[in-house]
């Protein structure tokens, strides 16, 4: 039952529309909290809730930046970024993503991200949509797609190993099927754009 309602939960933050009335979820309160790791990018919150059965648990909550993912389109073409993934140790075809800085919008920060991960600006940028990438946050991804491209500057951060690479839709639909991208916000684009 339980991955049922997590199945619900995804798609209406996709904002598909799903019926809630015959759901009678009960809400969790909070009881208290503390902080117990934070950094610049991530921080971790233990919880006391107490649960509708009346029974007491702690909850690891992650409090994570919200993030644009940015889907390029050149004609038939998708620009695509091969990226090392430094806690999987592996290259990742994906389109390109960053974290939102603080007091940005996302509109802003899809504009940034896609000059600095391809070097590409955005003549048109519209939004996708966004949803919940993860269960233990309130952590937002926020999905746009670029079209009417232009060379910009690639200016890629410290830790980030780019490769720039243009697929044709139909490869990029071919590795898609094949299980070959594995990045989540790159597969709800591309299934959202096919």
């Amino acid at each position: 039952m339980q991955a049922y309602i997590i199945y619900l939960e995804m798609y209406a933050c996709l904002k598909l529309s799903v019926s809630w009335s015959w759901i009678r979820l009960k809400k969790w309160k909070l009881k208290g909290t503390k902080e117990s790791y934070h950094s610049e990018y991530v921080s971790v919150f233990d919880d006391r809730v107490l649960l509708p059965n009346g029974r007491e648990i702690t909850y690891a909550r992650v409090v994570l930046k919200d993030f644009v993912s940015i889907l390029p389109i050149i004609k038939d073409k998708i620009v695509m970024i091969e990226i090392f993934r430094y806690p999987a140790s592996i290259l990742s075809l994906e389109i390109p993503s960053g974290f939102i800085d603080n007091g940005e919008n996302p509109h802003d920060c899809a504009i940034r991200e896609l000059e600095e991960e391809t070097g590409y600006r955005a003549g048109n940028l519209s939004r996708m949509g966004w949803f919940y990438p993860g269960t233990r946050s309130v952590r937002k991804a926020y999905l746009f797609l670029a079209q009417s491209l232009t060379k910009g500057m690639l200016k890629p951060d410290i830790t980030e190993q780019i490769q720039v690479k243009l697929i044709s839709v139909n490869e990029a639909r071919r590795q898609l099927e094949n299980n070959r991208i594995t990045h989540a916000p790159t597969i709800i684009a591309l299934q959202k754009f096919l």
